[in-house]
């Protein structure tokens, strides 16, 4: 162990050996030992003496708190944890809402998006919508057809969710709950309208529909 070498870790704030500058610190030594209060100067001729570092490692106590260890060692462990702690975290809840006479370009647009998001691990919630006297019945039919493209992915809840205004459902990439309303169906992507052969067709949306949104 180079104990001449004086570093400073900048990315995690942590003094070590000669940065240490307090006289007296709480000396914990390499074997998990509590040394208790000892003179910073000897503490950190124990260091040397078993080849390792001074690491301070409470520095809110009065003293602070300082272990005998390896540093080097010690600060790979602290960003692993860090790695770990930060690809850990859940992802954000994505949600697109269609329209019950959405333009087909945009309800491709959307689902694509959606899909794109599902793969980067972001739960996504699809949602449609029915406005003014629009009929419940049409609403329901584009929700039903948005989610044959959604098979091969499982839902988080077992059955869409269904309120006056509104139907939705959220996926996950993976998981155990399969979307059952479609199972069966292949998935595909919503011809133009003209090429729909159904008389239901989803229709051009004369306004704006809402965009997709983060929750």
């Amino acid at each position: 162990m180079d104990f001449n070498n004086q570093r400073s870790s900048k990315d995690l704030g942590i003094k070590i050996n000669d940065w240490i500058r307090v006289p007296k610190v709480l000396l914990i030594d390499e074997k998990g030992e509590n040394l208790g209060e000892v003179d910073t100067n000897k503490a950190r001729e124990m260091a040397k003496a078993a080849q390792l570092d001074l690491v301070e490692v409470g520095a809110t106590s009065n003293p602070p708190v300082c272990r005998i260890m390896n540093y080097s060692k010690y600060i790979y462990e602290q960003k692993k944890k860090l790695r770990k702690n930060k690809t850990g975290k859940a992802k954000d809840l994505k949600e697109f809402r269609f329209s019950a006479v959405i333009d087909v370009g945009d309800m491709n647009t959307r689902i694509r998006r959606a899909k794109e998001f599902l793969e980067k691990g972001h739960p996504v919630k699809i949602t449609a919508i029915k406005k003014g006297r629009q009929q419940f019945t049409q609403m329901k039919q584009v929700f039903d057809e948005i989610l044959t493209n959604f098979t091969e992915y499982c839902s988080i809840e077992p059955e869409p969710k269904s309120e006056f205004n509104s139907i939705s459902i959220t996926f996950k990439k993976d998981g155990k709950t399969k979307n059952k309303q479609n199972s069966n169906k292949e998935s595909k992507t919503i011809k133009p309208e003209g090429e729909q052969k159904s008389q239901n067709d989803v229709q051009t949306e004369s306004s704006g529909t809402p965009q997709d949104k983060e929750v």
